[in-house]
């Protein structure tokens, strides 16, 4: 019996360990990352006018982090960073009307990061992961309609 009793608290103190290891990395779990196929002015360009194109989803802001940050006198970072941020009224209503505390999550954001020339990324929250710890409207439009139309906005600027 006490050979179960240490045994028992062994594997739980090796389960909690392990995921006390992977927890930092378990943070990259909530964003979807691709590659641009354009250089990065490029990708800025077609991400804004697949948005003024599509009747659906409004670029509600666009923020350049570095313009933001040198007039802020905070220095320069090591890439260039622009986000959109990005509303969709419809899904906006239907999530509000059932869940109101989840437009902490909205709007939806596409974030493009240069690391170098020829290296660019876009980022976006991962709404299908989130979306699986919902029930009803709010999980059909995060976990399924976001990031579909997403990606439609992405068609042609991303590598698959």
């Amino acid at each position: 019996m006490f050979n179960l009793i240490i045994s028992g608290l062994f594997g739980a103190g090796l389960v909690l360990l392990i995921g006390m290891l992977l927890m930092p990395q378990a943070g990259r779990l909530f964003f979807v990352e691709d590659r641009s196929l354009l250089p990065f002015n490029g990708t800025v360009a077609q991400i804004r006018e697949h948005c003024q194109q599509n009747p659906h989803w409004h670029i509600t802001e666009e923020k350049d982090y570095n313009a933001a940050h040198a007039k802020n006198r905070k220095g320069e970072l090591p890439f260039r960073l622009t986000e959109f941020k990005l509303g969709n009224p419809d899904h906006s209503y239907r999530v509000n009307k059932e869940f109101p505390a989840v437009c902490t999550f909205m709007p939806a954001a596409i974030a493009i990061v240069e690391y170098e020339p020829g290296d660019v990324r876009i980022y976006r929250k991962n709404t299908g992961l989130m979306g699986r710890m919902f029930t009803g409207s709010v999980k059909k439009v995060m976990q399924y309609e976001v990031p579909r139309e997403l990606d439609q906005i992405l068609d042609g600027i991303i590598k698959k």
